[in-house]
């Protein structure tokens, strides 16, 4: 059973990813953006966090990279409709600044599952 923060200032996606990846055995939290985020990760460990790129307060390329700094263990996935630089664009760059996966929405939980199989075999 892995520990997933799910970040995403979506709610109801939000709910729906917990509520799938507690469906498939994880235990599984969310917050609606990365400074709460971060603010539960200096509280209780998690072994992975999908982060929504786009998202009001502290957005998922600053949450990212502070994750990696402080977190340095802890795998990420980023996810995101891509915005105004498309979504192409935005998720290479959060891979370019530490994310070790991404993932565009709409999500394929199918695809998500395998995905997460993947980093933690």
């Amino acid at each position: 059973m892995l520990s997933v923060l799910i970040v995403d200032d979506d709610k109801p996606l939000r709910d729906l990813l917990a509520e799938f990846l507690r469906e498939h055995g994880h235990d599984a939290q969310t917050a609606e953006e990365g400074q709460t985020a971060l603010d539960m990760m200096s509280k209780a460990k998690f072994d992975l966090v999908l982060s929504d790129i786009i998202m009001p307060g502290k957005e998922g390329i600053e949450t990212i990279r502070e994750i990696r700094e402080f977190h340095p263990d802890v795998r990420v996935i980023a996810m995101s409709t891509g915005g105004s630089l498309g979504n192409a664009q935005i998720l290479e760059y959060a891979r370019m600044i530490g994310a070790h996966e991404a993932i565009r929405k709409p999500i394929e939980l199918p695809a998500l599952v395998e995905m997460i199989a993947e980093m933690f075999p």
